[in-house]
């Protein structure tokens, strides 16, 4: 969509006498520039490798137990303790889209999606938070991820539910994210056809 905006100078007396000439210049605005891409089918597709080594860190991190901790008598997640044990069996495991940390009855896993925009970083942000709430413990994301979830020894009798939820979020933002941007472009074109309308009403 292609705007012509035309602009007009008009003539002013000058102090001798002259006159100055009239310019008539236009601004093409592409309007179309500025709506957010929708052309996802660029964005480099998540590989089943990928899928799988991701799966299978999550496997590890739910090979959890019950731990009684020495300290305060009871069995609470030692992944997020503030007293540091050293016989709570502490380890870390990386992949291309996290990366989590163990220990005996608890681990934490941070997960990082696709995005190449403010837009796309919010849209992000929020709809995996929202997605994920009612399903896994969401808890302060981890600096440089987009969700951070917290396991506890109760999670392994649900291994496989979880693994599957996790894996299938991935497709399921990128899905959702092209939706919004449509939804956003729709409202963005909507806005500019009125306000296109209501400068013409003016004139």
């Amino acid at each position: 969509m292609t705007v012509n905006t035309n602009f007009v100078l008009g003539c002013y007396p000058l102090g001798s006498g002259e006159r100055k000439e009239v310019f008539r210049f236009s601004v093409d605005d592409d309007l179309d520039a500025s709506f957010l891409d929708e052309g996802f089918d660029a964005l480099e597709e998540i590989t089943v490798l990928e899928l799988e080594e991701l799966a299978d860190a999550l496997r590890f991190l739910l090979d959890l137990e019950p731990y009684t901790c020495p300290k305060r008598g009871v069995d609470i997640p030692c992944i997020v303790c503030e007293d540091v044990c050293g016989n709570v069996g502490y380890q870390e495991v990386e992949t291309k889209l996290g990366r989590g940390r163990k220990t005996i009855n608890s681990s934490i896993i941070s997960l990082r999606f696709e995005k190449h925009d403010e837009v796309e970083r919010y849209l992000v942000k929020r709809l995996v938070r929202e997605l994920a709430r009612k399903k896994l413990n969401v808890i302060d994301t981890e600096e440089g991820y987009d969700v951070t979830f917290l396991f506890t020894h109760e999670d392994r009798w649900r291994a496989d539910e979880i693994i599957s939820f996790i894996l299938n979020l991935f497709e399921k933002v990128k899905e959702m994210m092209a939706e919004a941007k449509s939804v956003l472009n729709s409202w963005i074109r909507k806005k500019v056809e009125e306000f296109k309308r209501e400068e013409r009403r003016r004139k």
